[in-house]
């Protein structure tokens, strides 16, 4: 096998001067929940709204819907936790913020649609009454091959494109290619509302809280959701159950690559078995922390398994990078 290469004292310094984010992770779906659910934020909901669907006229009211029963569980990997929006129109938006992929997601996101659609009818109701209902998907991961940071979907006639209905309608903002929308800046207040969710650091927030009013309220909001223990907790809860499906995923992985190299030699299983776990602690420490810097990628990729056995251990409990990391 050949040898790793050494890492400089450069870059082991590097490593651990990694600016920590001590504020909550919007991104997390439960703490996306709470912040735009709550009823004081209304203001923040509101300028979400508006910068994603883009209406004849801006949304000025909004009233949050409770949620459905048995939605709320912070280790519930299965189901998204949605924010369920009514309009002063009778219009209804399901807005999704969802961390990691899901099997069928397109298929889930017009499921979402259909719940909001049929669920507005009662015995003796006339289907006239039916109102438009909008879903708001926003992912940290890609899940279209396009380029394009925000997609919308609607009912059209596939040759000259005419629309059948104005009733569905589906909205994808994909994070990840935020920064081809920053070069565009087709949609300036998405593009500022999908910089405050992609924020690694607190540093990052604090400079949009300060050039950015909307921003500023926004964040003031999170550090009120960061003091109250019990939305920490939650977020706490729903962040270590992520973490814990990722590890059985790529754990499967894993397992798979090894086995599929069972009959390769010796050293190329060794090998493969130390990139499966490399792997799999990139992903956990992206989900906890936030961007991993290349020098810290550095050492996963030239670690060997017993370190990176000993990382994958610390990477529940720790509360930084560097303590993942030390030797």
């Amino acid at each position: 096998m050949a040898r790793r290469p050494a890492l400089s004292a450069t870059d082991l310094l590097h490593a651990t001067e990694v600016p920590m984010r001590t504020r909550l992770d919007p991104k997390l779906d439960i703490v996306f929940k709470l912040l735009f659910g709550e009823e004081r934020n209304k203001a923040l909901l509101i300028s979400l709204l508006n910068a994603v669907l883009h209406p004849p006229a801006p949304i000025e009211s909004v009233t949050v819907l409770p949620p459905e029963p048995g939605k709320d569980g912070a280790d519930d990997k299965g189901i998204a936790l949605d924010l369920r929006v009514a309009l002063t129109n009778g219009e209804q938006i399901d807005v999704e913020m969802q961390s990691q992929p899901r099997p069928a997601g397109r298929e889930r996101a017009l499921y979402y649609w259909a719940r909001l659609y049929g669920g507005q009818l009662t015995r003796g109701d006339q289907y006239v009454e039916l109102r438009r209902c909008v879903v708001v998907l926003i992912t940290d991961f890609n899940e279209l091959d396009s380029e394009r940071f925000h997609s919308t979907f609607r009912v059209q006639e596939t040759h000259d494109h005419s629309t059948l209905t104005d009733q569905l309608e589906i909205h994808l903002v994909e994070l990840p290619k935020l920064p081809e929308a920053c070069l565009t800046n087709d949609e300036p207040e998405l593009v500022l509302w999908a910089r405050f969710l992609s924020a690694d650091t607190d540093d990052e927030l604090e400079l949009l809280a300060m050039n950015h009013p909307v921003l500023k309220q926004a964040t003031d909001a999170l550090d009120r959701l960061g003091a109250d223990p019990q939305a920490r907790m939650l977020a706490e809860q729903r962040e270590l159950a992520l973490i814990s499906y990722h590890l059985d995923m790529n754990k499967v992985r894993a397992e798979g690559r090894a086995e599929g190299k069972a009959e390769g030699k010796a050293e190329g299983k060794a090998e493969g078995k130390a990139e499966g776990k490399a792997e799999t602690l990139r992903t956990l420490l992206t989900l906890k922390f936030g961007q991993v810097p290349d020098a810290a990628l550095l050492r996963l990729a030239t670690a060997d398994e017993a370190s990176l056995d000993r990382w994958l251990e610390r990477v529940l409990t720790a509360d930084t990078l560097d303590a993942v990391l030390t030797t």
